[in-house]
């Protein structure tokens, strides 16, 4: 496929025309630590295990040129070791090829700010994406292959915004390898009174499949008053698929004594599912950290589209999953941040499921990070995931669980 971004001229720029440049910065982050799980085959004991430890690495470069013109490169690396089976960490919605500790581009990309005193940016180049809390797009830290647009329309002071994403299809099960895929996107921004956010967008995925999506997505975001926080996000699939799935949170946040400052995090999710499986499933939404799964729990990794189902991975694919999100954070001593989060998720794959075969499981995550210096903290984690009807073996009864623990040490410079 032929690539669009500009990587061979934006290196030129940054390595030999730093006279070029008003203003440079230039930083790296390194994160590494271990992970294990326990019993990700949901057996009657938790003998099966998987333990590895993994590593990731960036180094970022940008500046700021004559002319409106600014430049930025970023690579990162991954790589893990240990590692026995399974399908803990996964970069198959990425169109880079995850090679352990090998370096890869993750941006490279030129903008161009207010284009002949227009209020009009051209950003050219491998870039994040990411919009909202990143249902629909998210490059996940590694970057999409993009060519977007950025505005202001006078008077009405709405944030016009419109890309467009290539990539390599990856599914060797669902499309072809020999045909690239893209998303378009156009929508806007607009803000009232600083607290009131609202943003609207539609989207169109254009594969091989002969199944095409399409997407309009609403949502408001803000600040009720002082200390709470509120997001709202309602979004429609078309295309050859259908149905509504949509989102609502809180976040509350104040100082209470001996526990310092306190947030408590409540969210409902809901990803449509109907006949066939034909319901929510966005192609570049948010699905892992980079890595490895991420989403709500710690464990499971779910997302409005589909979750990480163990070993068994049975309806991992599936439509329809359910989200309800309860969240206490606070700082009992200075420097140390501790967080706890329960979920109860479900799936509704319509007409397949409903009442208790419905429910996946549940979860209760504890997440401990203290900061050691200004740009150094070490985080520990464990999440207990009881996985009920649907994923259950058939004739186990009693209650089980599979757990995750892990710790990392991240830097910044």
């Amino acid at each position: 496929m032929k690539r669009f971004y500009i990587i061979i001229p934006t290196l030129f720029i940054l390595t030999t025309s730093n006279f070029l440049f008003s203003d440079v910065r230039i930083g790296s982050e390194i994160e590494t630590g271990g992970v294990s799980y326990s019993n990700p085959n949901y057996g009657k004991t938790s003998g099966v295990k998987n333990t590895y430890l993994y590593e990731k690495s960036r180094f970022y470069i940008e500046g700021d040129l004559k002319n409106n013109v600014s430049a930025g490169f970023k690579l990162f690396s991954r790589g893990v070791f240990g590692k026995e089976f399974g399908k803990e960490f996964t970069t198959v919605k990425s169109s880079i090829t995850f090679i352990n500790y090998t370096p890869q581009i993750e941006n490279v990309f030129v903008k161009f700010k207010e284009i002949n005193d227009y209020p009009i940016d051209l950003i050219v180049g491998r870039q994040p994406v990411k919009i909202g809390q990143g249902i629909i797009v998210d490059d996940d830290g590694l970057g999409f292959d993009a060519l977007r647009l950025q505005g202001t329309i006078p008077l009405v002071n709405i944030r016009a915004d419109t890309f467009l994403i290539k990539r390599v299809e990856t599914s060797a099960t669902q499309y072809t390898n020999e045909k690239g895929e893209d998303l378009y996107s156009i929508g806007g921004n607009w803000t009232y009174d600083d607290d009131y956010n609202f943003r609207v967008y539609y989207f169109v995925e254009n594969s091989s499949s002969p199944l095409k999506k399409d997407f309009i997505s609403l949502r408001a975001d803000g600040r009720f008053k002082q200390g709470v926080d509120y997001r709202a996000e309602i979004i429609k699939a078309g295309g050859g698929y259908s149905g509504i799935s949509y989102l609502v949170g809180l976040t509350a946040y104040s100082k209470i004594k001996r526990l310092g400052t306190t947030s408590v995090n409540l969210e409902y999710a809901v990803g449509s599912g109907q006949n066939n499986g034909l319901g929510f499933d966005p192609t570049y939404g948010h699905k892992t950290d980079g890595l490895e799964r991420a989403g709500y729990g710690e464990y499971f990794g779910a997302s409005m589209s589909d979750f990480y189902g163990g070993l068994k991975n049975f309806k991992a694919d599936g439509q329809g999953v359910h989200t309800t999100l309860l969240g206490l954070g606070f700082e009992p001593y200075n420097k140390l941040h501790m967080d706890f989060n329960y979920y109860v998720l479900f799936s509704l794959d319509s007409p397949e499921l409903s009442g208790q075969e419905s429910y996946l499981g549940e979860e209760f995550d504890i997440m401990a990070s203290y900061k050691y210096t200004e740009n150094c903290s070490i985080n520990l984690l464990y999440g207990k995931f009881s996985p009920l009807r649907i994923l259950k073996t058939e004739g186990i009864t009693k209650k089980i669980s599979a757990n995750k623990l892990g710790w990392s040490i991240s830097a910044k410079f």
